[in-house]
């Protein structure tokens, strides 16, 4: 869903930046005629434009005008309209190829981010196993402590009942017949 809503935004970018430039193509060029009576020897205009690197000038040769508007040698006809069409496509050209190498470089931002975002949710979920991992081997070390620990203790309470058992039967020199069925009852039966 991620992948669709960046690919049209970076599709409207690269559509919409070289129709912003051919749109305000001659809003951002900024045109400083010479006029005829402050210099009357002046045969151009110097054209300045704003690129995204910086500033690019040109000078356009105009044929020298005279006191009525007219250019002089020719009427009505603009030479420096095919210059002007070929700055044009240049900018729009030079705006293009910035427009994709912006889009190139915001999607290989993006192809970094989201392997990063990967390899994060990756490290999580391998960390999770490894918490989940040692929980359970804590746990079984746990339950082993415990069953060796009921162990130790049930061996204890067995001797300390066979002491018991074994305690019953005193061997005398001299025993009556009650006292030596004890004790063959003691060493020939196990603690009860």
């Amino acid at each position: 869903m991620n992948k669709i809503g960046l690919l049209t935004t970076l599709i409207a970018l690269a559509i919409a930046l070289p129709m912003e430039a051919s749109a305000k193509g001659r809003v951002r060029s900024s045109h400083s005629h010479a006029s005829p009576e402050a210099h009357p020897h002046a045969t151009g205009e110097t054209h300045t434009a704003e690129g995204g690197s910086g500033i690019i000038r040109s000078a356009i040769a105009r044929p020298h005008r005279s006191q009525d508007g007219t250019a002089g040698g020719e009427s009505g006809a603009q030479p420096g309209s095919t210059a002007t069409s070929e700055e044009d496509a240049n900018l729009r050209r030079i705006r293009e190829e910035k427009a994709a190498a912006r889009a190139k470089r915001d999607a290989e931002i993006l192809a970094a981010r989201k392997l990063q975002q990967e390899a994060d949710a990756e490290k999580r979920r391998e960390q999770a196993e490894q918490a989940a991992l040692n929980a359970s081997e804590a746990e079984k070390r746990k339950a082993a402590e415990t069953r060796a620990k009921n162990r130790e203790l049930a061996q204890l309470e067995r001797q300390q009942r066979q002491a018991a058992w074994e305690a019953r039967c005193q061997i005398k020199p001299v025993m009556s017949d009650a006292e030596i069925a004890t004790c063959k009852e003691v060493w020939t039966t196990a603690a009860r």
